[in-house]
């Protein structure tokens, strides 16, 4: 099998080809022997054999500038890997760029789309009200989990959806609300290696899993909203490549369904990182303006990387689809 080739295009709309100076026979090991097992990953070890990946990003070198939004579309087993936590120049891509994730270009086109149709729907609103329609659900197993979700819940004006509050009909009825540009859950998930289409949100009743979702069909509703879901569940973000190299989860379920964008986690995490996560990603969504969510991705990523350095606190958290959102009006 040949190299890969890394293809990039600019803002500008250039497009260039470089061949990766590794096999996919090379690749594929490191895959393979890559953990997802917290007692792994907080150690040093799982950085070092993450980065034997460099040369994948060494092309961005000459092709891009630091603090450049940089657009990651994967093929095959590496959707599953924290590709931000690579390195150029012996600088973490993270700290050098915001890093945005999607499953494939013609996903990106499809958020890109819904997500300005819902921008021009903001724009026409007062400049001085800040309309942000926000739905909370979930119940965080730590206590500062918890604290956070209380927090945001008086952020937006709203009561966050926990306890016997938390169930797959009230979920179902605040997706399908066209007027939706919020969805934040914050518990317990699920996946199955061996059947994900069984991965899904653990509400109270039972689980919200992406056959759920898919029924739904918020993509057919013509006032879609192209909403953002944050989904900090353990392992919300995991995914399965089909043999047509289909991915199959929860994100790509939410995006192809209505959202435009999601924020999602590589593996199992600490609560107490998603706590400080949701700190941090929301701080400016208390004003009107456009909020760049590549950004506050990356601004909340360091933070918890600031006080736990290890990549099991902080490499799991991404962001897919389409990454300005607006809040409120121009």
């Amino acid at each position: 099998m040949p190299n890969p080739i890394v293809v990039s295009m600019t803002s500008g709309g250039t497009m260039k080809a470089t061949t990766v100076s590794m096999t996919w026979d090379e690749i594929n090991a490191v895959i393979d022997r890559f953990s997802f097992e917290e007692s792994d990953l907080r150690n040093d070890d799982a950085l070092r054999l993450l980065r034997t990946l460099n040369p994948l990003v060494e092309p961005l070198t000459t092709i891009t500038e630091p603090g450049q939004t940089l657009v990651f579309s994967s093929i095959g087993s590496l959707h599953r890997l924290p590709l931000h936590a690579l390195a150029i120049d012996g600088e973490l891509l993270i700290k050098r760029n915001p890093i945005v994730y999607c499953s494939s270009l013609t996903v990106l086109n499809l958020v890109f789309k819904k997500r300005k149709a819902l921008e021009e729907k903001k724009a026409s609103a007062p400049t001085n009200i800040i309309s942000f329609d926000a739905s909370l659900f979930g119940d965080p197993p730590s206590q500062p989990g918890k604290k956070a979700l209380k927090s945001l819940a008086q952020m937006f004006s709203t009561s966050a959806q926990t306890g016997d509050a938390s169930t797959s009909s009230n979920l179902a009825t605040a997706l399908s609300n066209a007027n939706l540009n919020l969805l934040h859950y914050h518990g317990h998930v699920t996946f199955q290696e061996g059947d994900p289409k069984d991965h899904g949100l653990e509400l109270d009743d039972r689980r919200f899993t992406l056959r759920d979702v898919f029924n739904l069909e918020l993509a057919s509703q013509p006032n879609s909203s192209g909403f953002h879901a944050t989904l900090l569940g353990c392992g919300s973000g995991m995914s399965k490549t089909s043999i047509s190299n289909d991915v199959l989860g929860l994100v790509p379920a939410f995006l192809y369904s209505g959202a435009g964008s999601t924020v999602s986690t590589l593996w199992p995490f600490d609560d107490k990182d998603a706590a400080m996560y949701t700190r941090h990603f929301y701080q400016d969504f208390g004003e009107a303006g456009i909020i760049d969510l590549a950004k506050a991705n990356q601004r909340s990523v360091l933070a918890i990387m600031e006080k736990r350095p290890a990549l099991y606190h902080w490499g799991s958290f991404v962001v897919n689809g389409y990454w300005m959102l607006r809040v409120g009006g121009k």
